[in-house]
């Protein structure tokens, strides 16, 4: 259950969602174009010695079928940062709900059961999804822009964690997270009621946990973000990011257990 303060946040800013989500929404889309040039990146057409080019091999077989491995290049940076993020992604949320799991808390001795018995694998998956096209990919990209074009490692850091954080990351996560767990629960109709309520259940949700995570996210990601812009090699800087968002998720998961415990405790 959210908060007193939670509630009045939602509440005050009732008025103002409709404005305040124009800008979200144009952030949202450009994160998804981002995810999606991430995917397509992967696989650049190249010319070749004793090969045709794509579209002289169309023109000659008359037929998209004629196209052949040969003509594709795969980077493999990026499709390592794609694997990295959905792996890295899987071990952060199975983590964290074992650490929020009473089964997983009551049934063990001292320890933890990972994964825990009442495993919810549907929002698992969603998160994978979330970690491979943006953890992994489109920071592939954010990361390289980053530095590419600035030197100082503090313009970096302050870019990446005042703008991409805000504005780019979250807005994704509340349209990608929410959507696929209340259509996969729907069993795949995404356009149903149940799942459309869903969606704006979970949405209203973590929405409303915003304001708190996002001070939580500052004190733990500038420093590991400082470290990362100041002597992380840039090949391995979305690996570096994924591998902390793992210590990340268990943090926030483990942090707002004891919160909702106090508060429980208090309430009795």
């Amino acid at each position: 259950e959210m908060s007193r303060g939670e509630h009045c946040f939602l509440a005050n800013f009732g008025p103002w969602r409709k404005v305040a989500m124009a800008p979200v929404r144009f952030c949202i889309v450009a994160s998804l174009l981002a995810a999606v040039t991430a995917s397509r990146s992967a696989f650049v057409p190249t010319r070749r010695c004793g090969t045709s080019t794509p579209r002289t091999a169309f023109k000659q077989h008359g037929s998209a079928l004629s196209l052949t491995l040969d003509s594709i290049e795969v980077d493999p940076v990026l499709i390592e940062h794609i694997a990295t993020g959905g792996a890295l992604a899987l071990a952060g949320d199975v983590i964290a709900q074992s650490l929020t799991s009473e089964k997983s808390a009551s049934d063990s001795e001292g320890g933890l059961n990972i994964p825990p018995e009442d495993w919810d694998k549907v929002r698992t998956a969603a998160f994978v999804v979330f970690g491979a096209l943006y953890t992994g990919g489109v920071q592939h990209f954010i990361f390289g822009f980053l530095n590419a074009t600035f030197d100082n490692p503090i313009k970096r850091l302050l870019l990446a964690q005042f703008f991409f954080i805000p504005f780019c990351y979250y807005p994704t996560f509340l349209f990608m997270v929410p959507t696929l767990r209340a259509g996969w629960e729907a069993g795949g109709d995404f356009a149903s009621p149940e799942a459309v309520e869903r969606r704006e259940s979970l949405f209203t949700e973590v929405f409303g946990k915003i304001p708190s995570t996002l001070l939580r996210n500052w004190c733990f990601w500038l420093p590991v973000q400082f470290v990362q812009f100041s002597f992380v090699p840039t090949d391995l800087q979305v690996t570096y990011c994924a591998a902390f968002g793992v210590i990340w998720n268990a943090i926030l998961s483990w942090s707002t257990s004891s919160t909702q415990e106090a508060k429980t405790e208090a309430s009795k």
